[in-house]
């Protein structure tokens, strides 16, 4: 029975494994097609998200059996249930790439302008973010999953720089309009990203540390404690 039991457990993580290795090579091939303006690869990532969602219901579909026939606890419950949220933030990241895709093969068929640098470097801070995100879920390292929150607020800098620089240069030049408009639409994707790799790193410690931070839920109320029978005005 115990062997049974690991041996699902372990198919369970292979299957999400995989599946976040499809939603990093969607992503990494998504912003290709940004950087090249090669429509034909942004193409393939529809076919890709198929299969990322497929992926999805099989590993929701493994846990809740795993729920019924093994009934699970501590570590092991908290693993289970952290891998059907899990699989449904790398789902909505197959998702996000799809869109960036959209972006490319739009901004393809527009005149090529200035290079925007930021563009390309918050991509591969992104695609590094959810890389070491999967790794620290996989591997139980909770002082990763800690860093790679900090790391969230990097990406929405890059954001928030970015669309500084098209907003002031569409001002100056109304002709780059669409452009830039694709290109602060593959930056609110992008950032979007890093929110769900942040929320991968949260279950990599609430499964290892027992411990919710999402919302800074871990934190314990500064202010006094209040008595019983007192109010708040």
């Amino acid at each position: 029975m115990e062997r049974h039991f690991h041996h699902d457990l372990h198919a369970l993580e292979d299957r999400l494994s995989e599946m976040a290795g499809r939603a990093e090579t969607a992503l990494i091939k998504s912003m290709e097609a940004v950087k090249t303006r090669d429509s034909a690869l942004a193409r393939q990532l529809f076919q890709e998200d198929q299969s990322i969602d497929r992926l999805e219901l099989e590993v929701e579909d493994r846990c809740l059996s795993f729920l019924g026939l093994q009934q699970p606890v501590a570590r092991d419950l908290r693993q289970v249930v952290a891998s059907i949220r899990i699989s449904n933030y790398l789902e909505r990241i197959g998702d996000h790439a799809v869109n960036i895709a959209q972006s490319a093969i739009k901004m393809s068929g527009i005149p090529v302008g200035k290079p925007l640098e930021d563009l390309p470097k918050m991509g591969e801070r992104t695609v590094a973010m959810l890389r070491d995100a999967v790794s620290a879920w996989m591997t139980g390292n909770a002082v990763l999953a800690r860093q790679i929150c900090e790391r969230d607020q990097e990406i929405d800098a890059f954001k928030a720089q970015i669309a500084a620089t098209l907003t002031t240069a569409m001002l100056h030049d109304p002709e780059i309009v669409p452009r830039a408009l694709e290109q602060v639409l593959v930056s609110r994707n992008l950032e979007r990203v890093a929110d769900l790799a942040t929320n991968i790193a949260e279950e990599a410690i609430f499964v290892t540390e027992a411990r919710v931070i999402k919302h800074h839920a871990d934190e314990k109320p500064s202010g006094p404690a209040m008595s019983p029978g007192s109010s708040s005005r």
